[in-house]
């Protein structure tokens, strides 16, 4: 980078100015520097930067988020159509309103702390995604949870690291934000009558109720199942495709951690499931009627809210006056996690089975259930000691009897 700097005279006295040509061969100049030391500095600093390919054009930053967004999104084309359609309301809802216009040369990490600050501030007596309104009407904030402040967040890093790696700014301010910590809701774990409780309730669908709550499986993947997914001798079904409603429609894609998986299901299941395949295809669905996808929209206000209602019963101030919990279909999978654990499957028998990234995934999400093992522990090690040493610990470390 060539440069040259001159000099000039201000009503406050003599200036320095810089000029010099960026990567495109554009005159530039900077002006106001106090000092020709100053001067001679800066330009230095602007040929060391262009040197290791750092130097970043100071208009670069004028380009506002919004207007980022749009390349940012096309960028991602490989995720799932629920994870589009998931990224599009965040960023309409909660990253836009608040960035869209901002340029990203003048966002600061305080004002990204901030906007944290504001969507996990709690607001009295509303509900998530709730708007909170002025006195003109102007929404002012929107109370969300831990998870919605995580997918906003992280369309505005990954958004401000697009930036960053086009040379638009020279580091991201969202980087190293800490967000506030999730709080575990307590779940609705059924027991084994409770499942059947449920399971009567539904009537002729009690089959999905007793599938989801002993396989684990998401009901995206459970309405996916075709009659060839399933191996009936060895009681095992093979988990290859799911499918999800975005904005009305059925979609179909890999299941959610894109991994193929097989997993088992108890044996009192597999007549009900033969009777149910009787008379269908290879490529029919298993729920349902065999060729339309059950939809969780339809079946839930339909069939499952209606059998909760008579099992979970409220008095008119909102408490139970029944033992049953009030669950969703979903909880059927935390219940299928109970029951496994209960019966002495380990962490990476659980994770397979649910489909998690990592057994680390399965731990935290279900660390309350897994017993404390920990005194069991210490008494096998002291087992195993007197059997190995036969009471002669002594002698074992070479020190001699009656020392």
């Amino acid at each position: 980078m060539s440069g040259s700097i001159e000099s000039y005279a201000t009503s406050a006295g003599r200036k320095w100015m810089v000029r010099y040509r960026d990567e495109s061969g554009r005159q530039r100049k900077k002006k106001a520097l106090p000092t020709k030391r100053a001067a001679t500095l800066y330009l230095a600093d602007l040929q060391v930067k262009q040197a290791r390919g750092e130097w970043i054009d100071p208009n670069a930053g004028k380009v506002t988020v919004g207007m980022l967004y749009d390349s940012w999104r096309a960028g991602q084309g490989h995720a799932k159509a629920t994870t589009l359609h998931n990224l599009e309301l965040n960023w309409a809802r909660h990253v836009q309103p608040r960035w869209g216009s901002v340029e990203i040369g003048k966002i600061r990490p305080s004002a990204v702390r901030g906007w944290i600050t504001e969507m996990s501030t709690p607001v009295p007596k509303l509900s998530e995604g709730e708007p909170v309104r002025d006195e003109h009407g102007t929404i002012v904030m929107t109370a969300v949870g831990v998870p919605t402040i995580e997918r906003a967040f992280g369309i505005l890093r990954q958004i401000l690291t697009l930036a960053v790696q086009d040379r638009l700014i020279p580091s991201n301010p969202a980087a190293g934000v800490k967000l506030p910590k999730r709080q575990h809701n307590s779940r609705g774990y059924l027991t084994h009558q409770q499942v059947e409780l449920l399971a009567e309730q539904v009537g002729d669908d009690r089959l999905v109720i007793q599938f989801l709550a002993y396989t684990g499986l998401r009901w995206g993947e459970m309405a996916a199942l075709r009659v060839r997914d399933f191996d009936m001798l060895r009681r095992r079904v093979n988990i290859t495709e799911a499918v999800a409603e975005v904005k009305g429609k059925v979609v179909w894609s890999s299941p959610k951690t894109h991994e193929r998986r097989t997993v088992p299901f108890p044996a009192f299941l597999a007549e009900p499931l033969a009777q149910l395949m009787r008379g269908r295809g290879r490529e029919d669905l298993v729920f349902g009627n065999g060729k339309a996808v059950l939809r969780v929209s339809n079946w839930r206000p339909r069939v499952f809210n209606k059998a909760i209602a008579k099992l979970c019963r409220f008095d008119e101030d909102g408490v139970p006056t029944t033992s049953f919990p009030k669950v969703s279909p979903h909880d059927l999978r935390h219940t299928a996690a109970s029951l496994a654990i209960s019966a002495g499957a380990n962490v990476k028998a659980v994770q397979t089975m649910l489909g998690h990234a990592s057994a680390a995934m399965t731990l935290d999400t279900y660390a309350d259930l897994f017993p404390d093992d920990l005194e069991v522990v210490a008494d096998a090690l002291q087992r195993q000691r007197e059997q190995a040493l036969g009471g002669h610990a002594g002698r074992a470390l070479g020190v001699p009897s009656g020392s």
